[in-house]
């Protein structure tokens, strides 16, 4: 079988932040369920001159080298000690798996990472000093990986209340097979989440129906989430309406992305916009806004420009250019005009 040989372990102060730890693990593991080990992975955490070797791993699936669910599966217990061994690499911050047909299979993988990390001790563990190891994985991206609704849900168990807290990023970017239905089961679970600071579902077909659940999570009052990008998607008025009931009294959200999600200038689309508009005035949090490729048009642009020219929090506005140029200019200017007030009153402080 084709892989690299086993390398000596340098034991540092902590074992489970040595790379060898994880390049011995994993090669040990791929053998135990007989797969191919991935070349790149082998590759960059034998890489001594790479700084970020095993804090950093990104794995994008080229030809001859997807991982596909059995290695994300082998990756995960190589991490957690499970199975062909026992000793832990707690060292990660930031795993990126990107075109790599994990498919659900690797997203539960994933899940039992997320539950590995869950800082639980037992009384019994206590009174006998167990010290847990430390968990440093914060960003989680799973990008275009054909994730459906069952690995979303997995995702969203290992986020929920009680369970990771390191956690601050999640992307799941171009998984088109995760839909509203896999919204809805992510959502469940991050609906109890306060650590997560970052959700990215770009470009995951989601419909109409998947307003309802992000607005179920937005209304979590210990939720901690800051920015949240749903570009390209198909939420329409319906979904943003939804949204919006989330948006009322959220206090945590910063940054919105609702880029080319099919808001048009009908009769529906109008009134949702004018709902967005409204609770635009009266959020206290939020400061950036994007609705680009949407076609609004001047009259879309009309209902929202006096939640913008009454609202001083917001400082990035944008919206597409297919309207009236005087009031194109209007809504930028007024965001730029806010944010050039947010940076002097900031250098004031200092």
């Amino acid at each position: 079988m084709a892989g690299g040989k086993e390398k000596k372990a340098v034991a540092p102060a902590d074992p489970g932040s040595d790379p060898s730890v994880l390049y011995n693990n994993y090669i040990r593991v791929c053998k135990h369920i007989g797969i191919e080990p991935s070349k790149s992975l082998l590759t960059s955490l034998n890489d001594e001159s790479n700084p970020n070797r095993g804090t950093q791993i990104v794995i994008v699936g080229d030809e001859g080298d997807v991982l596909g669910p059995g290695g994300c599966r082998a990756l995960v217990n190589a991490m957690i000690g499970d199975g062909a061994t026992q000793q832990l690499f707690t060292a990660t911050k930031d795993l990126r798996i990107l075109r790599s047909g994990i498919k659900d299979g690797g997203a539960f993988a994933i899940s039992t990472l997320l539950f590995a990390t869950a800082r639980r001790k037992s009384i019994k563990a206590a009174a006998e000093g167990d010290v847990q190891p430390e968990w440093k994985i914060e960003i989680i991206e799973l990008v275009d990986n054909d994730i459906s609704a069952s690995g979303a849900s997995a995702i969203g168990r290992g986020l929920s209340v009680g369970m990771n807290k390191s956690v601050v990023s999640l992307v799941l970017d171009f998984n088109r097979t995760l839909q509203s239905d896999g919204v809805a089961a992510l959502c469940k679970g991050l609906a109890t989440n306060s650590t997560l600071k970052r959700l990215s579902l770009r470009h995951c077909e989601i419909d109409e129906k998947g307003g309802k659940p992000i607005a179920n999570m937005l209304m979590f009052k210990k939720l901690g989430l800051i920015s949240i990008d749903l570009t390209g998607n198909r939420l329409d008025a319906a979904g943003l309406v939804d949204i919006c009931d989330g948006l009322r009294n959220n206090t945590s959200l910063k940054t919105i992305r609702l880029a080319e999600n099919s808001i048009g200038q009908s009769e529906e689309d109008l009134a949702a916009l004018k709902i967005f508009a409204d609770v635009l005035s009266i959020n206290q949090s939020l400061i950036a806004v994007d609705l680009l490729h949407n076609k609004i048009g001047s009259a879309g642009g009309n209902v929202l420009l006096d939640s913008i020219k009454g609202n001083s929090r917001i400082t990035e506005f944008k919206v597409d250019s297919e309207m009236d140029v005087e009031l194109y200019n209007a809504l930028f200017k007024m965001s730029v005009k806010q944010n050039d007030q947010k940076k002097k009153g900031s250098k004031k402080k200092k």
